[in-house]
């Protein structure tokens, strides 16, 4: 029988993916998790330690079965000829992404042979960037029938791609030809403008600020000289033109050491370029009149350009999958090959995100053993979730490590931190005593997803945590802790089916409340991916001001 391997190989936030023989995907796991180590850069997503930790989470077996191997970009980008220089991006960056991927390209595969997974040498199925995006949308979505619009920082070409999805089929519509034209350089640019780092990603951290800045006229002004339009087709300005709007915009930079709230108006102002910009290739997807609307690429990690979309644009529904960015293609590899080798359209998830490392229950075992000396364990359980919730209620700061982790950069439950947003204090505790983090950073909010109406405005669907919505201005008071400055929340709605622990857990807290939202943050410390191990999960215990963890059912405090 054959089994796909799905490989992320851009050269930053590698990832694996397994697909069985009827099409399942049985595993997906950023390699960042793995490795502990921020995005991963230059590491090969078939790195050998977690390519087997991989296949024994599946039921592959080496003497029946065989692997094909496909990775997610069709070409390296020193191939495609285009010349590495962009005012946008520094040439030691461009350089080293090309250098990092033109290694992966001619390494891929010894791996398999060294774990003795394949006899002789691995052939690769190599698939075009944005296909890859789209087919883990497709894979994802609900909907038979869409428009898939990728937005990303490059692909083999352009930054941006339209698909047309019909019986969960693929066709490209039209692809920007212009390499440098990206909205997800102009955000990177931007992130460095306002004082942070792009190498570790963090955009989401401009996304924050933004909501406690002002927009302001002269840098709006600025900074949408960066992109023209041509037929919704993104173009890039002129490299005089871009340094001209650096000199325009110097006064609004964030130097080194200066305070995070210097660059609040220019992240303000970025984020409704950026806005405006993405506005222009949702209006030319709407020429198709989608029944729904496919958000993908690393750009579809805005969620707060997300939550606009659908009530704005008068859309049916609009659909982002849980790990829209690089990794994510890692599943869309896979599936391509599993798709052309039965040609069949890309098949249907369940929706489930949870497709990663479940814990080490002999770890879990043999510390719940030795635990006695240093820390208080209960065993909670079917009734785990109403214990944690009571525990919330009281003030408690929680961390659960339950069940198979989230692929995707949030945490949606399992590989989480909880608590009660009724509290005022709760998000400043939570920065200072366990993240680590800027103040101004937000939480999100858990809702029902049945009653995420009575919440929040103009309310939709956020399974995944994709989409910042505007709460409801009487509801705002009862849950300080996960209002932004500007009265918004990066919701993750709940369901039984979906996530029945999670779901009961909010319940329960809303029958000891009467507020049915919980706050969710990663358990995580800041500049460290989510936790991968049991270990992992121990050492944020033991370092930070968390009450307690709960790894599946056990209950674990320190002792005072």
């Amino acid at each position: 029988m054959k089994w796909y391997v799905g490989l992320s190989n851009t050269g930053h936030d590698p990832a694996i993916s397994i697909v069985d023989p009827d099409g399942n995907v049985v595993f997906a796991e950023a390699t960042e998790r793995f490795l502990q180590v921020k995005r991963a850069w230059g590491v090969p997503p078939d790195l050998a330690a977690h390519l087997k930790h991989a296949f024994n989470q599946t039921s592959f077996e080496p003497s029946r079965d065989q692997v094909e191997v496909c990775t997610s970009w069709a070409s390296t980008q020193r191939a495609s000829g285009r010349a590495l220089l962009h005012p946008l991006m520094g040439r030691n960056q461009l350089d080293a992404i090309a250098d990092y991927q033109a290694d992966l390209f001619d390494n891929h595969g010894a791996s398999f042979r060294l774990l003795d997974l394949a006899n002789g040498p691995v052939e690769l199925r190599r698939f075009e960037h944005h296909s890859c995006h789209t087919a883990t949308a497709v894979h994802f979505s609900k909907a038979g029938d869409a428009v898939c619009l990728v937005i990303d920082g490059e692909g083999e070409t352009g930054a941006v791609s339209q698909f047309t999805v019909a019986g969960r089929r693929i066709k490209r519509d039209w692809r920007s030809w212009n390499a440098g034209a990206s909205l997800g350089f102009f955000y990177r640019w931007l992130t460095v403008k306002c004082g942070f780092s792009d190498v570790l990603g963090e955009e989401w951290k401009v996304m924050g600020l933004a909501a406690c800045g002002q927009v302001r006229e002269d840098l709006v002004e600025a900074l949408s000289r960066t992109l023209t339009f041509n037929n919704h087709r993104p173009v890039l300005s002129d490299d005089d033109v871009v340094a001209e709007i650096d000199v325009q915009i110097q006064h609004a930079v964030r130097g080194v050491g200066e305070p995070v709230m210097q660059a609040a108006d220019l992240a303000a102002s970025g984020q409704y370029v950026y806005s405006r910009f993405a506005d222009e290739l949702v209006r030319g997807s709407m020429e198709k009149e989608p029944e729904a609307l496919l958000l993908t690429g690393g750009c579809a990690l805005n969620s707060s350009y997300n939550g606009t979309i659908q009530t704005r644009f008068g859309l049916p529904s609009v659909e982002i999958p849980p790990c829209p960015a690089d990794d994510g293609n890692a599943i869309g590899a896979a599936l391509l090959a599993w798709s052309v080798d039965h040609d069949a359209p890309i098949p249907p998830s369940d929706g489930s995100p949870y497709l990663g490392s479940a814990p080490d229950q002999h770890m879990i075992a043999r510390f719940v053993r030795h635990a006695a000396d240093h820390f208080d364990v209960a065993e909670l359980g079917s009734g785990s979730a109403g214990a944690v919730a009571q525990r919330l209620s009281e003030g408690d700061i929680i961390g659960v490590m339950r069940g198979r982790a989230e692929f995707g950069p949030r945490a949606l439950g399992h590989r989480s931190i909880l608590a009660d947003p009724r509290r005022a204090d709760m998000k400043d505790r939570i920065n200072k005593l366990v993240k680590g983090r800027e103040p101004y950073r937000p939480f999100a909010p858990v809702v029902p997803a049945h009653l995420v109406g009575e919440w929040f405005e103009d309310a939709n669907e956020s399974p995944y945590m994709s989409k910042t919505l505007k709460w409801r201005q009487d509801r705002q008071a009862l849950v300080p802790s996960v209002v932004h400055a500007d009265g918004t929340g990066r919701v993750q709605t709940v369901c039984a089916q979906q996530n029945a622990w999670l779901f009961d857990l909010v319940m329960a807290f809303a029958g000891q409340t009467g507020v049915p939202v919980v706050l969710n943050t990663s358990l995580n410390i800041m500049g460290k991916p989510i936790v991968h191990s049991v270990e992992d999960t121990i050492a944020v215990l033991m370092t930070t001001g968390l009450d307690a963890v709960l790894l599946e059912d056990y209950l674990i405090e320190k002792r005072s």
